[in-house]
């Protein structure tokens, strides 16, 4: 069964598994792709999200990937670092300014699809020292925070273009410290992207041997085997779809064989 499927980019943050794991819970399929991937890694793609990382955008860290993504007409999403990468591709300006970290209030002050049933004041969870402190051109701002009731307003935690369905938040939707989090990704998943919810794990080696027995036909599989988790485990998968007559194993001694 073919589903709906939505891109989680790792700009190694430490979330970027979490990201993909919610998405997964909301019964949307959900991939981790490299910064590096060819563009042809998108073809069947719903939309894409591109996770927070370590790095500083204002200095320019972590810039060295494939910025065609931008060109793809499926909506993205940007998370902490990649918020800050959206605006600054599109000609807004992040700098290493106010930092933040910890629980904040997410003021939402323009409606959109991807805040749809959130409340006006929303819980979220912030970890970031660079800042988006201008929007480029077709952008909005969907929302501020600010850390407690006496705290400075920080601009700009929430934005969006939704001609081109670029958006981005500065905070981590993906962690339970931002209450709504899961709905914004489930508003980001369905409303935006159009994804239909039918990926569930208890499905996923029914899926998984079927996709064996589409790609292989009515022909054969040969697979080196090392004996290592990786390859029996394949092993096991082909024998499971295909039968132990249309498998042919060959056997790598790599050495490191365990005991037996």
């Amino acid at each position: 069964m073919q589903h709906d499927t939505i891109a989680v980019i790792d700009f190694g943050g430490q979330y970027a598994h979490l990201i993909a794991t919610k998405l997964r819970r909301l019964g949307v399929r959900s991939v981790i792709c490299d910064p590096q991937d060819p563009l042809s890694v998108y073809d069947k793609i719903k939309g894409i999200i591109l996770s927070g990382s370590p790095a500083l955008a204002s200095q320019g860290e972590e810039s060295d990937y494939n910025h065609g993504i931008f060109d793809l007409r499926v909506p993205l999403l940007g998370l902490c670092f990649g918020h800050q990468q959206i605006v600054q591709h599109y000609g807004g300006t992040v700098e290493f300014a106010q930092r933040e970290y910890g629980p904040a209030d997410l003021h939402i002050v323009t409606e959109s699809p991807i805040t749809a049933e959130l409340d006006a004041v929303q819980q979220v969870f912030m970890s970031h020292g660079d800042s988006v402190v201008s929007l480029p051109e077709g952008f909005v701002e969907l929302g501020y925070s600010s850390l407690g009731e006496a705290g400075a307003e920080h601009r700009f935690a929430a934005v969006a273009d939704e001609r081109r369905q670029r958006y981005g938040f500065q905070f981590h939707p993906e962690v339970d410290d931002t209450v709504g989090g899961d709905q914004m990704l489930e508003n980001f998943a369905t409303r935006i992207c159009g994804c239909k919810r039918t990926w569930r794990m208890d499905r996923f080696l029914d899926d998984l041997l079927e996709r064996i027995h589409s790609d292989v036909g009515s022909g054969s599989v040969f697979l080196l085997a090392s004996g290592g988790v990786d390859s029996t485990v394949c092993a096991w998968l082909l024998a499971r779809a295909l039968g132990p007559d249309r498998l042919h194993l060959l056997h790598i001694d790599n050495g490191m064989m365990r005991k037996d």
